[in-house]
């Protein structure tokens, strides 16, 4: 992309929308050097863990995750992203700056992957829920989405490098502390996005609803999801497309050192790649017509992230398992700002934090179960033997939803031209 048709995009934008922008690059740059380098690179690498320590780390970090997710979505109704965002940045900040400054141990590796688990499930939520408070209408919104994936997929991509080199010069811990600046970055920008959307709330129900509890707003959430067709299908689909990546968070970084053998690094290195496959495709996604965003797009390029994810672990070959990072995030780059704009359209702006919890809730949950799975079965198995057979559900669910979805739809045709 040219710098004169970047300026034109970026000059279409408000300020808040802007800010909404770096803050989502800035906590993306962050997390994912940390959660690479600082978390799963120092349990595997500084204390030597197995895929049993890997996995109750990460095991926790998604539980929390899951559910910052759910509770955040009715704090978001009642408070709006703006607060929510600031608070949980506050607390991700004290949390890096500790880290960055004690060894790692297995307690205090537990206690960030729980912070970061909280935190990160919260901005998650918050992010996603942010543009519709900012700006209306589906072409609008996928510019937005677009560009907000666009840009924090290059952050994506450079926090990796940049802990890379700092683990490759200082202890493991100092990306904490890398992670520290990003977030007062992200505080900053985060500070003046505020809100120009208003929720509508006409009638003595929704002066209620603002009073609702935070399970209450959970199952709130997962009725409004469950009885439209289209958000229960984005759930469901993306539900079970899920419920493999438990496997990768459990294993991957034990691929990187026993069948790649590569050093922690590398980690970072190919996440990086990711990054840039993610940026291309998002890039590429804000130039398809706003008619093709939909539900098979999605489900077409959740069968594309497990095909590259098959060929990212199908071999001990290095530069095959980059091709397959890249093929993998160029797929992402489609599916995360998809995914988004689907549930921002069927969602009223009263209810969307509610449900884009709900929903992040079920996609972050999936992997659970194959998380606490994974060592056993990598022990029994072989841990690229896990990893692959991971890959190839992924692609299963995504084409055999897609191909039930069509043919549902050729039935529905048929009858109504019968009528």
């Amino acid at each position: 992309m040219d710098s004169t048709a970047k300026d034109e995009r970026m000059g279409s934008l408000t300020q808040s929308e802007k800010r909404l922008i770096a803050l989502e690059s800035l906590q993306w740059c962050a997390v994912n050097a940390v959660y690479f380098l600082g978390l799963i690179g120092a349990a595997t690498y500084e204390l030597g863990g197995d895929a049993f320590l890997v996995a109750a780390i990460t095991l926790v970090r998604n539980l929390c995750n899951s559910l910052a997710n759910a509770a955040s979505g009715p704090v978001i109704d009642r408070i709006g992203p703006r607060k929510t965002t600031l608070v949980t940045l506050f607390a991700m900040l004290a949390m890096s700056v500790f880290m960055g400054i004690v060894p790692p141990s297995v307690p205090t590796l537990i206690f960030a992957a729980t912070m970061m688990g909280l935190g990160g499930g919260s901005i998650n939520t918050c992010t996603r829920t942010y543009p519709v408070y900012l700006t209306r209408g589906r072409a609008q919104l996928a510019r937005l989405n677009g560009l907000m994936v666009f840009y924090s997929n290059i952050a994506y991509a450079a926090g990796p490098i940049a802990g890379g080199v700092l683990a490759g010069f200082f202890p493991t811990r100092v990306v904490f502390l890398f992670m520290a600046v990003c977030l007062v970055g992200a505080i900053l920008v985060t500070w003046d996005c505020r809100e120009t959307v208003t929720p509508e709330r006409e009638d003595s129900g929704e002066r209620k609803d603002d009073k609702i509890g935070m399970v209450s707003g959970v199952i709130e959430g997962a009725r409004i999801t469950m009885r439209t067709h289209d958000l229960r299908l984005i759930f469901v689909s993306g539900f079970l497309g899920f419920f493999a990546f438990g496997a990768f968070d459990s294993l991957e970084s034990l691929f990187y050192r026993d069948v790649l053998a590569v050093d922690v690094v590398w980690m970072g290195i190919l996440s990086a790649i990711s990054g840039f496959g993610m940026a291309i495709g998002s890039y590429a996604f804000t130039k398809i017509p706003e008619r093709k965003i939909d539900i098979p797009l999605l489900l077409v390029t959740l069968t594309f992230v497990g095909v590259g994810s098959m060929v990212y672990v199908g071999t001990n070959v290095l530069a095959i398992a980059i091709v397959g990072q890249f093929i993998n995030g160029l797929a992402w780059g489609f599916m995360e700002p998809t995914q988004s704009i689907l549930v921002q359209e069927r969602t009223p702006i009263t209810h969307i934090g509610r449900v884009m919890g709900f929903v992040r809730l079920g996609l972050n949950s999936a992997g659970v179960v194959p998380l606490a799975m994974a060592p056993f079965l990598a022990a029994a198995f072989g841990v690229q033997e896990v990893l692959f057979g991971a890959s190839c559900i992924i692609a299963l669910v995504g084409a055999s939803t897609y191909l039930m979805r069509r043919a549902s739809m050729r039935r529905a045709a048929r009858e109504e031209a019968s009528c």
